[in-house]
């Protein structure tokens, strides 16, 4: 709990705004995203308003990216603090997965609040009682987000140069993760995505669950939970592999 609670304490220290970017980010990026792609770009939301489109989708992929890009690290940033100090290394990446779920409750919290008023003010409507099934999709983009982390975080532990490169993979994953595409709107030789992407398949099912739009298939969903299962496995193997050499790497 202390490496929790050090990760959400440091990460919006000396900021003037501290948690409320929680909320500034989501939205700022949904209206970007509604006004560039959906509105110059001409990209559909299955009847859905672009910004509430986008705020869904934008809640799970905000967790992925911040969660990756410091579990990716961990060896890089906490170097010193391992050299000092020995305890389990496993529990940095676990911890900074626990505190970003904070951001996540609030931003899908935010997500809620602007449906419930579309809904209210009769602007869109749309009702589904899966909504309520969200956590449970939020169980697989924990497992798979750290199981990708770890398995970075291993590689870079030796290979320091993909720490770098994080930032082009996460340009590259925003894009092939369907945020602020349907899967319906892809040409009919890019439909495989979800087969190898479980990120793809959570986006696409929150917004099913959230929306009520077209989900994958319950075969693409049970395809993506093993693989983030299977990922997961791996990573931490991984991870707890490269722990044992990568102080004296640092």
């Amino acid at each position: 709990m202390l490496l929790v609670r050090r990760d959400l304490v440091t990460k919006y220290a000396q900021t003037m705004l501290g948690p409320l970017w929680f909320a500034i980010q989501p939205i700022v990026m949904a209206i970007v995203l509604s006004v560039a792609i959906n509105g110059g770009a001409g990209v559909a939301t299955e009847g859905v308003p672009p910004f509430l489109f986008n705020l869904c989708s934008l809640a799970p992929w905000f967790y992925f990216s911040q969660t990756f890009g410091s579990v990716g690290a961990t060896f890089v940033n906490n170097a010193d603090l391992f050299q000092k100090v020995y305890f389990p290394r496993s529990s940095v990446p676990l911890a900074v997965g626990l505190s970003n779920l904070v951001a996540l409750a609030i931003q899908t919290s935010l997500f809620l609040i602007v449906l419930i008023t579309y809904h209210v003010s009769g602007v869109w409507t749309s009702h589904s009682w899966r909504i309520i099934l969200i956590p449970v999709l939020f169980v697989e983009l924990v497992v798979f987000t750290l199981g990708a982390g770890l398995c970075v975080a291993s590689l870079a532990a030796r290979y320091r140069d993909l720490v770098h490169a994080m930032q082009y993979v996460l340009l590259i994953a925003m894009f092939a993760s369907l945020v602020f595409v349907p899967l319906s709107s892809l040409p009919a030789h890019l439909r495989w995505l979800p087969w190898f992407n479980p990120l793809a398949v959570i986006v696409e099912n929150m917004r099913s669950l959230a929306l009520n739009t077209p989900a994958v298939s319950a075969i693409q969903s049970a395809v993506s939970v093993a693989i983030s299962l299977g990922l997961f496995l791996v990573g931490l193997l991984a991870f707890e592999r490269a722990s044992r050499t990568a102080v004296d790497l640092a």
